[in-house]
């Protein structure tokens, strides 16, 4: 055993410990998506890990989904409250978005590791399950008003005591959801993948030394936010406004945020956003942070490893019962995965003002969500679409963008588990928005249906579309379209809950990115700003 004694570890020191504890949460969801029952976690890769300390600081995150990592922490924080005796061989779960959860289908798993009896910190994972009750299949519904409508709400409750998971919870999970199979083989990876993350860490501290690891701790911390003071001090100071609206309903949903950068910090105040909406478009508080942390690190050097000092020179404000900071039982199932990604838009939409030659242009500011219940299956995905132009390069096509992470579904997993035909995925040109650097291309999907199903549909930017920057161009907006056996088309809602015929082809056009700079003038304008209306 190796044990370092200087009070705060040298940097190579530190450097070498930082990749040794990085690799834990990258093995723990390695091991999580080969064990998984469902294609949404083995092949989309719906699903995140991290370590937090005693204290239940973020010390290492894998890098998985930006919406995930930054809620985490107030998961552990609930778990903490309600559980503050563990013992070994104890996970907690939860999903209540007001206890730390960001929407019902993400369901986190949260186990302490001790040394010789005292706690040392938790192993925590968050994985997206297709079905988890509620009134549509995928739990993710085109309208719903009231949480319960969304599917089981679990606070933090002890799933596995002294090793043996909870018949209870599992018998729950058994009489609520549409594909308990695969639900219980899911839940079973995420133990077993906390499980490995504790061995890891044991591991390291029998290796190195207890000390080393309350070292590591203790110097992460202090680096990271080091390192973010620093940035923010060279930054300029001011003060930004910029408002963005959801679309989908009848009336644009503001979002609007004041960003004031003084020193060492940065103070983000949403109090003119939107009041709590009666759809389920409202984002928890920790999905606000969760965004807010997100756009921090897009900003921030790439060797700079998230942990919980990154975040203490930037103060939130989202007033309670609002869009951003709702009162339960109000619906947040599109909040988690459409309101966070028009956070990260007003943002950096802002931070144009603040630093022009960094920001891009907007991204398609969707995640395109689709789910589809059989009796006995639930399939969900979501769709990529364009990055903005940014001052350096053109926007990414067919992408998932900023707060998702996941990959797609490959045409062969999607044909031999469902009964779906793929009939097109193809790059939707002159999606993208022109400029010196054009945003990138969104997609086409046609799925051809095999059997009747219930189709949920939760999208973004169908009516505004992904801005451009610096004198680049709108990229163009998403369209949803159903055609029929007989070749006619209409088109869908943003947001819909319907049955679709076999048959019957669902059609998504996914947004392209805004362009960056202006272009050169002879260049021809091959692509009009984004409709408003839902033309093709």
């Amino acid at each position: 055993m190796k044990d370092f004694s200087m009070t705060h570890l040298d940097p190579v020191t530190l450097e070498v410990f930082k990749h040794l504890m990085l690799a834990i949460p990258e093995e723990m969801g390695a091991n999580l998506r080969r064990t998984a029952f469902s294609p949404n976690i083995k092949e989309r890769l719906d699903e995140s890990c991290a370590l937090f300390d005693a204290q239940g600081r973020l010390i290492a995150q894998a890098e998985h989904i930006p919406v995930h990592l930054g809620a985490m922490p107030s998961a552990v924080e609930a778990a903490m409250a309600d559980f503050p005796s563990l013992e070994e061989g104890d996970q907690i779960i939860v999903n209540d978005p007001y206890r730390g959860g960001s929407h019902l289908p993400d369901i986190t798993v949260i186990a302490p590791f001790f040394w010789q009896g005292r706690l040392k910190g938790y192993c925590v994972n968050r994985a997206h399950h297709a079905d988890v009750g509620g009134k549509t299949p995928g739990s993710m519904p085109g309208f719903s008003a009231t949480l319960e409508e969304e599917g089981i709400i679990i606070p933090p409750t002890r799933f596995v005591h002294q090793e043996t998971i909870s018949r209870e919870i599992l018998r729950r999970f058994e009489e609520e959801t549409r594909n308990p199979r695969e639900r219980l083989g899911d839940l079973h990876a995420q133990v077993g993948a906390n499980r490995l993350g504790i061995s890891r860490c044991i591991g390291f501290i029998k290796h190195y030394g207890e000390t080393s690891f309350d070292q590591f701790v203790e110097s992460i911390i202090a680096y990271g936010a080091r390192r973010v003071q620093s940035f923010l001090a060279n930054l300029p100071d001011g003060e930004a406004r910029a408002v963005d609206y959801l679309d989908g309903y009848e009336r644009p949903i503001p979002i609007a945020v004041t960003l004031t950068k003084r020193g060492e910090s940065l103070h983000v105040d949403f109090t003119e956003t939107a009041s709590q909406h009666p759809g389920n478009v409202n984002a928890p508080s920790s999905v606000t942070r969760s965004a807010v942390y997100y756009v921090l690190r897009c900003l921030l050097p790439p060797d700079i490893s998230p942990n919980h000092g990154c975040y203490e020179s930037v103060t939130i404000t989202a007033p309670e019962g609002s869009l951003l900071n709702p009162c339960p039982p109000a619906a947040v199932s599109s909040g988690n995965v459409e309101t966070s990604q028009r956070v990260v838009d007003v943002l950096l939409l802002s931070l144009q003002d603040l630093l022009p030659e960094l920001v891009p242009a907007q991204a398609q500011g969707t995640m395109n969500n689709v789910s589809i219940g059989w009796e006995e299956q639930t399939y969900y995905e979501t769709l990529g679409g364009g990055m903005g132009g940014s001052p350096n390069h053109a926007g990414a096509s067919a992408v998932q963008v900023h707060m998702t992470n996941t990959a797609n579904t490959p045409v062969e997993v999607l044909e031999t588990t469902y009964p779906l035909r793929i009939l097109k995925t193809a790059l939707r040109e002159g999606s993208g928005g022109t400029g010196r650097n054009p945003g990138g291309l969104g997609i086409t999907k046609e799925m051809l249906f095999r059997r009747e199903a219930e189709v949920s549909i939760q999208s973004e930017r169908r009516t505004f579309s992904p801005k451009g920057a610096a004198g680049g161009k709108d990229g163009k907006c998403g369209l949803n379209l159903l055609r029929s056996a007989d070749g006619n088309e209409r088109v869908l809602p943003a947001r819909t809950t319907r049955t679709v015929a076999a048959g019957e082809v669902l059609i998504i056009q996914t947004p392209g990115g805004g362009g960056w700079g202006a272009r050169k003038r002879e260049w021809s304008d091959i692509n009009a700003p984004a409709c408003r209306g839902g033309t093709r």
